[in-house]
């Protein structure tokens, strides 16, 4: 890659009640090979260690208040920012080691919008899985809305404020919400390198639970973009499906006939 320019990143995490994990997020983000960095962090008011954890790190910016949900805290983030970059990283998610000078790197040309990296799937303390980045194009969101990786992206500060930043009417899929939006403005950069890693665990936003709720945002969504009523039913079918697996393999588990170890992973997963 080219020589990098100077430039500021802000890495904006959003919190609530992730005491076991935020201190892996805080560390690597200063676990990194570029100095101009600044980690801001808006939580929503967390009753666990959290903000004891914060408190012994001198170098974050960051705030702790009731807000009105995850969009909302990452457009409090992007308004405390500073950076000509911008990442987000979640609260029981981490990067990679020594990333940040190839991901600012990659914004040396005036045509990287935003890009995106690889991502590790992380079940318990042993299960890697590795997940190569689907290419993301608005056709490719349209098609396969699970496609977004948003651990391993990074955007420039002008077309993310230019998409107009988060929609906190969305509670699960503000992710995918922008996505689509920053594909109609410009591909991102695609790069062959892991940068994050995803924790799997079972208070996490994306459980089961969740799965119905995810659709019917994802519905909206395609509605909006004028998508036909044939590849929103589709659409629908396949979470109904996942949503129904998920079902028995938690029945499975209740009834002590699969190992609880894989309530949060999938049952082909083994430990590595």
């Amino acid at each position: 890659m080219c020589a990098n320019r100077i430039s500021k990143l802000s890495i904006i995490t959003p919190s609530y009640n992730q005491g076991d994990y935020i201190e892996q997020t805080i560390k690597s983000v200063q676990n990194q090979n570029y100095g101009n960095v600044e980690h801001i962090i808006v939580d929503g008011g967390s009753t666990d260690t959290t903000v004891e954890i914060l408190k012994s790190y001198d170098h974050l910016i960051w705030v702790s208040e009731k807000d009105g949900g995850q969009a909302d805290a990452l457009n409090k983030g992007l308004a405390l920012s500073t950076g000509d970059v911008i990442g987000w990283i979640n609260s029981d998610d981490y990067y990679e080691r020594n990333i940040f000078q190839n991901v600012m790197a990659c914004f040396d040309a005036p045509e990287t919008q935003w890009t995106i990296g690889n991502l590790t799937n992380l079940f318990g303390e042993k299960g890697f899985f590795f997940r190569e980045s689907p290419t993301v194009t608005y056709d490719n969101l349209i098609k396969s809305p699970d496609i977004v990786r948003q651990q391993p992206t990074f955007f420039r500060r002008d077309v993310l404020e230019l998409a107009g930043g988060w929609n906190a009417e969305y509670f699960m899929v503000m992710d995918y919400d922008l996505w689509v939006r920053l594909a109609k403005i410009a591909p991102p950069l695609m790069v062959d390198e892991n940068w994050a890693y995803y924790r799997n665990h079972s208070a996490q936003k994306s459980c089961h639970g969740n799965i119905l709720k995810q659709s019917k945002e994802i519905s909206t969504i395609l509605r909006r973009e004028q998508i036909s009523w044939k590849r929103i039913a589709r659409h629908q079918f396949v979470k109904r499906w996942y949503w129904f697996k998920g079902l028995v393999k938690e029945r499975l588990i209740n009834l002590n006939l699969v190992p609880g170890k894989y309530r949060t992973r999938p049952v082909r997963l083994e430990e590595k």
